[in-house]
């Protein structure tokens, strides 16, 4: 069994998988207009909603249902540069209005965009000397040209199959920028492509349409497959039965939830008798959704699919919309033109997924109309260049609502300055305002972030910038270059700490460094692929040296990973303008894993072996993509005798898990460092099983709740899926096993709560599973000392009943195999209570795992991988009693010593980062 996993594992995979799961929902970086001047265009509404198109990659909290933008009066100017600021003509902009905007550069390098209202856009460019941006910036009456200055590119190789063998497709890469090509002999290469997240799309006659994500940065491969399909046809109707005509309906994968179509491009239109037919669908469990101006959004109910047999009689049924109509005003009661007005359904505050907003604008009055919104309590805001409204309820569960006003009264601001290390004003800089967690006692609403976006705003000619429409509240604010956005996400990274009100925030902002090195053997020789992480971003190479640009000054956790070699996890502090040298990093090839996939006692070729410490899944496959999670997870398919081998694994448990997409999947099994026959291994596929069921709290369905599974006896091998608008969730594929299920609520730096109970899954059978949020009235407060210094990052965990461990990996496996029940986790830094909200009665255990004080941020995912079986667990039982309503709790713990991942013996690639100047 794999001990180096269990709730914290169950944490980080949904974490990842809630960042994932928006992106790939197609997302939408619509932000709060921040504050400046000028006049705003004016227009009459839009009718209907329009979905936002998706095609932008590093989305923030998912899409946003934006009617088209209305016709405006603003013109939107720049110019493109190359690295030598000379002009550059033929290049290819794009403009994040909805619908998606592109223009073609003149010889002059100048571009320009006409019939603009005043809200914020961002813009790309490519050329074939290379990319720019993205940048993001407000428009107003007043704006100043957009410089867009070209750097190279990122390059991207999709490699298309189907049954194993190349295959002619069209492929389309959907992000920053969309762009497609067709795949000759299987290959499609897209030369310069705008760094960051991306979906991609490939599909061929008779095949059906398949979807991949891939974060792009310097020479990226990637490989889709395509697999034959067949027609999904219904209707759409409305809440009496009759047909909608005009409706559009896409897919979206419920088990494997990175199958998400696109509204735009990817979507059928309901004909007469509302009959709508979807081309070609693989084998799976989808939903299938439609919109239309004049009714709220609908959802079938979840279907499963053979892909190779039409299905006929999916019926979307779309509830009677509502009407919403009222004016936007500023303080003094004045029409305000041109605000953004979005609604939102009141929801969970402490939910990982919420229902997309919908977005219009003001006409020249001031005066706005929204249809086909659902009849529900809804929450509406303004947003416009000089503030934003306040939440107002607005309920439609009646029907039509009119004469709503809001009014631009959230005026508050941060305002500041960002300087060079030597104190200049820098222009052009994008500064960003995201939430504080600060204290985790201090609940954050991402409801409402989701619904206002994240601020931003550009800074000017002296380096000023400032953010408006800020309710009172402390911020994280940050900035960023363009280069520096490439590698994090809006309201992402380290920053400065500000209350709004505050006018004199300074950010000192020091030019990018870089990191080089050069990967070998002990005996000199080149491994061949490998990748390069820092942070959250990795880039592959396949020459023995590397070069990694535009990292921000700061100290780093740099991950080297490779198919024939250990990982190394080396520190670096990247300088400011130097290039930090880490010399010859030296691997070692480390254990190898090698065996054969049978099924009814024959090989089976074509299989796919999975090997990690984590391994982590969806619904359907194995390999869930799940970002910087389970990069570490090696991947291997067996040749026509079933045989498989990899190496490069270091000492400690592994998880191993093989599976064929038309046979089914072997048990997961614990490798342990003394094992014998490590490379005789003998994995039996048996006939996948399914689960199924609907979460409910108070008796009615939970929509957005991530599910996950995870196996009892080895809980390396980790699955989730998200609920449904009716509650309803499933797994189409798993190995016959024993699993906890747990419906997960709430966020890992506010506290999460999970909701269990054990489930066996039989060979080729299905089993339905139903979970039920049951929450306490009972908020726990505990304090956590360190005896022996200051705290700094720890894991809290609260569990039903009596567990015993004295190490987190003893700890994940207890976790694993406890039975039904509440549990929850936290994370907790610097010494801050621990609150625990919503518990009930009764007895539980309180453990505690305190991280080495030189483990922060995000680097504590994978220091608990490689370290779990040496990381304390410091627990003590507590009963919780029904009153009174806040309890306390203290423990007190004993800060580990920090573990170097440097090889024994290696000699060199110290990780120490000498800094040089950059040529």
């Amino acid at each position: 069994m794999n001990r180096k996993v269990g709730v914290a594992v169950v944490v980080a995979a949904l974490l990842a998988g809630i960042a994932l799961f928006w992106w790939k929902r197609g997302g939408s970086t619509e932000t709060v207009a921040t504050g400046g001047s000028g006049t705003a265009g004016s227009s009459a509404p839009q009718r209907g909603p329009r979905p936002e198109d998706g095609r932008r990659g590093d989305a923030d909290f998912g899409r946003v249902m934006i009617d088209d933008d209305p016709k405006g009066t603003l013109r939107l100017e720049g110019q493109v540069i190359d690295a030598e600021d000379h002009p550059v003509g033929g290049a290819t902009v794009v403009l994040s209005a909805n619908p998606p905007r592109t223009a073609t550069t003149e010889d002059d390098g100048s571009f320009h965009f006409d019939a603009l209202v005043g809200r914020p856009y961002t813009l790309v460019a490519r050329a074939p000397t290379g990319i720019a941006g993205p940048i993001t910036s407000r428009l107003t009456g007043k704006s100043d040209p957009i410089v867009l200055k070209l750097r190279p590119g990122a390059k991207l190789t999709v490699a298309v199959t189907a049954a194993g063998k190349p295959i002619d497709a069209t492929v389309e890469l959907r992000g920053n920028d969309e762009q497609r090509l067709e795949a000759k002999g299987g290959t499609a290469v897209f030369a310069q492509v705008v760094p960051g997240g991306y979906q991609i799309a490939a599909w061929a006659p008779g095949m059906a349409r398949s979807f991949q994500w891939v974060q792009i940065s310097g020479t990226t491969e990637a490989k889709i497959a395509l697999s034959s399909g067949a027609p999904v046809s219904g209707r759409v109707i409305d809440d009496k039965g009759v047909a909608v005509v005009g409706a559009r309906v896409r897919s979206s994968g419920a088990s494997d939830w990175s199958q998400q179509a696109n509204d735009r491009l990817d979507a059928a239109i309901s004909v007469e008798d509302g009959k709508f037919e979807l081309p070609a669908l693989p084998a799976g469990s989808f939903r299938f959704s439609a919109t239309h101006e004049d009714h709220a959004p609908g959802t079938s109910a979840l279907v499963t699919l053979d892909g190779k047999n039409p299905h006929t009689g999916v019926t979307i049924q779309l509830a009677a919309g509502a009407t919403v109509r009222g004016k936007v005003v500023d303080s003094a009661g004045k029409p305000v033109a041109s605000a953004r007005v979005r609604f939102g359904a009141v929801t969970n505050p402490r939910a990982m997924i919420f229902e997309s907003p919908r977005q219009a604008f003001t006409d020249g009055a001031g005066v706005f109309e929204v249809k086909g919104l659902p009849r529900k309590p809804l929450n509406a805001v303004a947003i416009h260049e000089t503030g934003a409204s306040e939440l107002k309820e607005v309920d439609t569960s009646a029907g039509d609502v009119a004469n709503v006003t809001l009014a631009i009264d959230v005026t508050g601001t941060i305002a500041g300055i960002v300087v060079d290390p030597a104190g200049q004003p820098m222009e052009g800089i994008q500064v960003t305002a995201g939430p504080s967690f600060a204290d985790n006692r201090t609940r954050v609403d991402f409801s409402q972030w989701r619904l206002r976006g994240f601020p931003q705003e550009l800074t000017d000619g002296s380096g000023k910038f400032t953010l408006a429409g800020l309710a009172p509240g402390t911020y994280t604010i940050s900035a960023s270059s363009t280069a520096r956005r490439s590698r994090r996400g809006p309201g992402v990274g380290d920053g400065v700490t500000a209350s709004t009100g505050d006018q004199n925030v300074k950010i000192t902002l020091a030019p990018e460094g870089s990191l080089k090195g050069r990967v070998a053997f002990a005996d000199g020789s080149a491994p061949g692929l490998y990748n390069v992480s820092v942070g959250m971003v990795g880039q592959p190479f396949s020459e023995d040296e590397f070069l990694l640009e535009g990292l921000p000054p700061q100290k780093y956790e740099v991950t080297v990973r490779g198919p024939s070699f250990q990982t190394r996890v080396m520190p670096v502090v990247i300088e400011s303008s130097k290039v930090a040298d880490l010399g010859t990093i030296t691997v070692v090839k480390g254990r190898s894993i090698g065996g054969t996939v049978l099924a009814d006692g024959k090989p089976v070729p074509g299989a796919q072996v999975h090997i990690g410490r984590m391994v982590f899944g969806n619904g359907t496959s194995s390999n869930a993509q799940f970002g910087p999670m389970g990069q570490s997870t090696k991947h291997d398919t067996t040749d026509a005798a079933g045989a498989f081998v990899l190496s490069g694994f270091p000492e400690g448990d592994l998880t191993i898990v093989a599976d064929h997409e038309t046979i089914g999947r072997s048990k997961a099994l614990r490798l342990p460092t003394v094992m014998p026959g490590q490379t005789e291994l003998v994995l039996v596929l048996e006939k996948f099983g399914a689960l199924s069921g609907v979460l409910r709290q108070g008796g009615k369905p939970i929509e957005g709740v991530f599910v996950s599974c995870q196996s009892t006896t080895t809980p390396g091998a980790i699955y989730s899926v998200a609920s449904g608008p009716d509650g309803s969730y499933r797994f189409d594929r798993l190995a016959p096993d024993t699993y906890k299920v747990s419906a997960t609520v709430g966020m890992p730096m506010i506290g999460m709560r999970f909701y269990s109970k054990q489930v066996v899954v039989p060979s080729g059978g299905q089993i339905t599973a139903d979970l039920t949020v049951e929450p306490g009235s009972v908020t726990l407060d505990a304090t956590v000392t360190a005896r022996n210094g200051k705290l700094g990052v720890a894991q809290v965990n609260l569990m039903a009943g009596t567990i015993v461990a004295t190490t987190y990996n003893e700890l994940a496996l207890k976790l694993a195999a406890a039975p039904a029940g509440a549990s929850q986790f936290l994370i907790i830094r610097n010494g801050e209570p621990a609150r625990m909200s919503d518990v009930m009665p009764g007895p539980y255990t309180f453990c505690v795992v305190p991280y080495p004080l030189e483990v922060k941020g995000m680097a504590a995912m994978g220091y608990v991988e490689r370290h779990g079986d040496s990381l304390l667990a410091f627990c003590k039982p507590v009963t919780v009693a029904p009153s009174p309503d806040t309890q306390a709790i203290q423990l007190s713990v004993d800060l580990p010593p920090f573990i170097s991942d440097a090889p024994r013996g290696s000699g060199s690639g110290s990780g120490s980062g000498s800094g040089s100047a950059t040529p």
